[in-house]
């Protein structure tokens, strides 16, 4: 069990440096028609770093990168790290208001970034960007990745930076003018339970996750990762990203997710390692999906319906607990642990973090079994939020404050139960949102369920359950609710019941299920401006 990183790596820089001493013509980053080996991810790293150098980019300085899932995304925030800055990972999906804000709350003058993308038109999103500022701040100094060559006017040219620049690992790691306590990247929660927070994470958070995630879902050079998860969430950087640069395996990118694409992808580039589960049924519902040859073996597993159809048999895939504060999984099985131990619980705490389950009221430790909140510490966990008092997240002894539930078991296994803000209190009991979807799910006719509280004058909250048919199905309002009614214990039992479509599920910008807009709806639909299967039950 790899319990810290290899002594040599203290910075991301490091982290190249050595895939590319180690691993060296072996393919890195696959999009398209191009194949980037380690030695090229190095010289690419060096070369942008070097450029920016010579831009005058100092220390510490935050700059943007607003680029989709190619491998210049990696060159660039690897490159502006080895000049010693900062990557803020900006959203590519984030409509102009978050963008503005979230430009605003770095203060990044620096943008590396994509003209056009889909249908997305950043030169103009990033013109108003730039007219929001205040006039003394409007010195935004844009680098364009330009797909077609076509530089805007205004704009420098990605590929014209430290053009002198011919070096290998040694030379990367001779430029390199981070250390191990900097700040490395900025990252933004989803915003999928409420507005997103800027995450600052160290280098010495990031390496320590990319050799000892990698470790616990068994990452080698053999494996070749599905990129498709946004490289500007921890989630696409880390799991995909990190974990396989660290190992020597491939990183297979693709900048938006098609589901015949996707499984051409994986069948052609043999991926064996798998995280995305928000995608798995567009995967499985796809026309060509049974003729496929697939392979995947490894990476995040799922208690969904669809997951044995997903994965190869055999697979070793884990489940894991982590956060975008914890640069990802914190807790999690290992890869060659027994099938049970895989797929019971969320595992147990990676080396090096300190995890207790306490009464999120008196701070006091929870009994084994019992529910309470998460706190943590640990060698991965964020630097802070930026701009924000750490007195807001940390408590008095330096532990995380998570808003996540869950208890720990005789063995030291995670059962993860919800956020807090997604416990329902109705007639003074608690009831965890998590349960009630689970449940629902399992039922024959019903593909998704989410439940949200709604207000209730007698009750405090009561329980609203939001459910999509498999595909071909028709939901029965009173069959759901016998069924909820008798494999439920009652406070559980949803008293409003909604039916939507998959394409009516609000999104976020990354395609999770919008909470905050589901709970809006379900207060107003249960006041009748919106059919419900059942409503108003005493």
């Amino acid at each position: 069990m790899i319990s810290a990183p290899p002594a040599d790596v203290r910075t991301l820089i490091d982290l190249v440096a050595r895939g590319a001493e180690k691993f060296a013509a072996r393919e890195a980053l696959v999009f398209e028609d191009r194949r980037w080996t380690y030695e090229h991810l190095a010289s690419e790293t060096g070369r942008v770093a070097r450029g920016l150098l010579d831009l005058g980019l100092e220390r510490g300085e935050h700059v943007g990168v607003l680029l989709p899932n190619w491998p210049e995304f990696f060159s660039t925030v690897f490159g502006i790290q080895a000049a010693g800055g900062v990557a803020v990972c900006l959203n590519t999906m984030a409509p102009e208001a978050e963008l503005r804000a979230h430009v605003a709350a770095t203060s990044a003058r620096r943008v590396v970034y994509a003209p056009r993308f889909l249908k997305h038109d950043y030169v103009a999103r990033l013109d108003a960007v730039t007219a929001s500022l205040a006039p003394a701040d409007r010195v935004f100094e844009r680098i364009a990745v330009a797909a077609d060559g076509a530089i805007p006017a205004g704009s420098l040219d990605y590929r014209a930076l430290g053009p002198q620049w011919r070096g290998g690992p040694g030379a990367l790691r001779a430029i390199d003018r981070a250390h191990g306590d900097d700040p490395a990247a900025i990252f933004f929660t989803s915003g999928s339970t409420s507005r997103p927070k800027a995450v600052v994470h160290a280098h010495r958070a990031l390496v320590h996750q990319a050799y000892v995630a990698g470790d616990a879902f068994g990452v080698t050079a053999e494996d070749r990762a599905w990129g498709s998860l946004p490289m500007f969430f921890t989630g696409g950087f880390v799991i995909i990203g990190l974990l396989q640069l660290a190992a020597g395996g491939a990183v297979v990118l693709q900048d938006h997710f098609d589901a015949g694409a996707a499984l051409d992808l994986m069948e052609r580039e043999a991926i064996t390692f798998y995280a995305g589960w928000q995608q798995a049924q567009a995967l499985c519902d796809h026309e060509s999906f049974r003729r496929r040859r697939l392979r995947l073996h490894k990476g995040m597993y799922a208690e969904t319906p669809v997951t044995e159809r997903l994965l190869a048999p055999g697979n070793v895939s884990i489940q894991g607990y982590g956060l975008s504060e914890t640069a990802t999984t914190i807790c999690t099985a290992r890869w060659d642990d027994p099938p049970e131990r895989r797929r019971r619980g969320f595992g147990r705490p990676l080396p090096g973090v300190d995890l207790a389950i306490v009464n999120p009221a008196s701070g006091e430790s929870c009994a084994t079994g019992e529910l309470g909140e998460v706190r943590l510490r640990g060698p991965s966990l964020m630097l802070g939020y930026l701009g924000l008092p750490r007195a807001e997240s940390f408590d008095e002894e330096g532990y995380f404050r998570t808003g996540d539930l869950a208890r720990l078991d005789e063995s030291g296994t995670l059962h993860f139960a919800g956020r807090r803000k997604e416990v329902i209190k109705t007639a003074g009991v608690n009831v965890s949102a998590a349960d009630v979807e689970a449940f629902l799910v399992r039922l024959p006719a019903v593909r998704d369920a989410y439940v949200v509280p709604v207000p209730d004058t007698a009750r405090g909250e009561n329980v609203a359950a939001f459910v999509v048919p498999e595909p071909g199905s028709k939901i029965e309002g009173a069959v759901l609710e016998r069924a909820c009614r008798d494999g439920l214990a009652s406070y559980k039992v949803p008293r409003h019941l909604f039916v939507l479509d998959a394409a009516e599920v609000p999104r976020t910008g990354t395609h999770k299920v919008d909470k905050p807009k589901l709970r809006a709806d379900a207060a107003r639909w249960a006041g009748g401006t919106r059919d419900a299967l059942a409503r108003g039950r005493d």
